[in-house]
């Protein structure tokens, strides 16, 4: 697989500067460029009285004909037999009723009374309905055997869901960031998309809140799979007894990573904590792991995580969590779960954690992942989540560009606007040297002092470099 060779203005300026400096490097360490079509990187980072909550369901259902084909879907959807989603011609569903000839499905986002959405954040993705054969040929389907898919109308990099919060009407989202698979990649192509959806909740009480994602792009065929999730984290102005006693250090990332049997391990290194004593939790959301076909791992600082259905080998088994209609055990097709992390994973005092997707056996695509750990809370005041500014990720293969469309319904660009300066945090750990993981680069990590030593060495780069190429252009137009 290649990267897209485009590079925006920013990026080449990180790049004099990475050879510049030498022995700093801007890219980020983990798996192979043939594996990971675009790097997790962090998208929120607040330390609250709250918590996060991830939701999320599948917009793929059964067939309905032939009669036995369609009741050994519905046993396999139960969670029972031997069966998964490659062995049925899966079709869109749109329980939400809101939009023919695309996916549509509901939820239930649990809120606490009194408390207020400090962020919210919508992933969604799927096949995008191309397969790449071993002799490079294409052809329009979602898995190696089986028949033609039959796609939703349009481009699936620039095709906007719809979201419903509550009794509200259905608004389309902004696409802050989409990626596609590149064409030359052998296998099935995924495409994600990502949204900032904070606004939605801005009315919304605390309690069971009903959900609804439509308009999204599936589709139908043998295999095929679709989805969303949606992560929503919330907060209280101090200490409540009941769903906030301590302070907890929350985080949400996004990525897009084919993770199949030969890739390397995918890592995302969370920084920037002091752990204290309490629940560690995490969420995530991946495509097309298989309930029957295992090898497929989440691990935390080396420590497997243990499947709903028990064991920790095969641990993307088709579960949502808040997944309404449809309510399947075995979505067939999506994971989008929240889950507390074994006891002693993350050890108390501990000021960082490894999040490792692996698999030695099923074929997964990890998008999104939030996590979150009990931290000191040194002086009791009222806390200020900042969203962490994060560039628009890119497609990573040649199409237009896709254009977003804000919920007032007028066009806006596809980079989002950047969010607040974060606030620094008094219970954040800073003592330890950046740490430059995947799913971040150097200037995510560490304290304020290192984000201005960063800032300091890119700057005096950036002038070396202007001075060498002031230098070549003399040179260049001597006699």
């Amino acid at each position: 697989m290649r990267f897209n060779n485009r590079m925006t203005t920013r990026s080449v300026a990180l790049v004099l500067a990475a050879g510049a400096l030498g022995s700093l490097s801007l890219a980020a360490a983990g798996p192979a460029a043939a594996d990971v079509v675009e790097p997790f990187g962090k998208r929120y980072d607040a330390s609250l009285y709250g918590d996060f909550t991830t939701v999320g369901n599948t917009v793929m259902g059964c067939p309905t004909t032939p009669a036995d084909q369609a009741a050994r879907c519905a046993t396999a959807a139960d969670g029972r037999g031997g069966d998964d989603n490659d062995a049925f011609a899966m079709t869109r569903i749109d329980t939400a009723s809101m939009a023919a000839g695309y996916g549509s499905s509901t939820g239930r986002v649990e809120i606490p009374a009194g408390a207020e959405v400090s962020y919210a954040r919508l992933f969604w993705g799927g096949n995008d309905g191309t397969y790449q054969g071993p002799d490079g040929t294409r052809r329009e389907r979602c898995d190696v055997s089986g028949g033609e898919a039959t796609p939703s109308p349009g481009d699936p990099a620039t095709t906007a869901p719809r979201l419903r919060v509550g009794s509200g009407a259905g608004t389309e989202v902004s696409i802050d960031s989409m990626v596609t698979d590149p064409e030359e990649i052998t296998g099935p192509h995924y495409y994600t998309g990502e949204s900032d959806v904070t606004a939605a909740f801005a009315e919304v009480p605390g309690g069971a809140t009903p959900v609804a994602v439509g308009n999204v792009w599936a589709a139908n065929g043998p295999g095929c799979v679709a989805g969303w999730s949606l992560t929503v984290v919330y907060a209280y102005p101090g200490p409540e007894p009941t769903h906030a006693p301590d302070r907890r250090r929350v985080y949400v990332y996004g990525g897009h990573v084919l993770q199949r049997p030969t890739s390397p391990a995918t890592t995302v290194t969370v920084d920037g904590f002091h752990r204290t004593a309490g629940r560690a939790r995490a969420a995530v959301t991946a495509y097309d792991g298989d309930r029957n076909t295992p090898g497929d791992m989440f691990l935390v600082n080396g420590e497997k995580v243990t499947v709903p259905t028990g064991g920790t080998d095969g641990f993307f088994v088709g579960g949502t969590s808040g997944a309404v209609s449809p309510d399947a055990a075995d979505s067939l097709g999506i994971d989008a779960r929240s889950f507390d992390l074994p006891d002693g994973a993350v050890p108390d005092g501990a000021d960082s954690a490894d999040l490792t997707f692996r698999t030695a056996g099923d074929a997964y695509v990890p998008s999104a992942l939030a996590f979150s750990v009990p931290v000191r809370d040194p002086d009791g005041t009222r806390p200020t989540p900042t969203p962490t500014p994060t560039p628009a990720r890119t497609e990573a293969q040649a199409r237009p560009a896709a254009a977003s469309v804000a919920p007032s319904g007028s066009p806006s660009p596809t980079r989002p606007p950047a969010p607040p300066t974060p606030v620094p945090d008094p219970t954040t750990h800073q003592a330890r040297p950046p740490a430059h993981g995947p799913g971040g680069s150097m200037a995510e990590t560490g304290g304020n002092g290192e984000r201005l030593w960063l800032l300091g060495g890119l700057a005096l780069a950036l002038a070396a470099t202007g001075a060498v190429a002031k230098a070549a252009m003399r040179s260049r137009h001597q006699p």
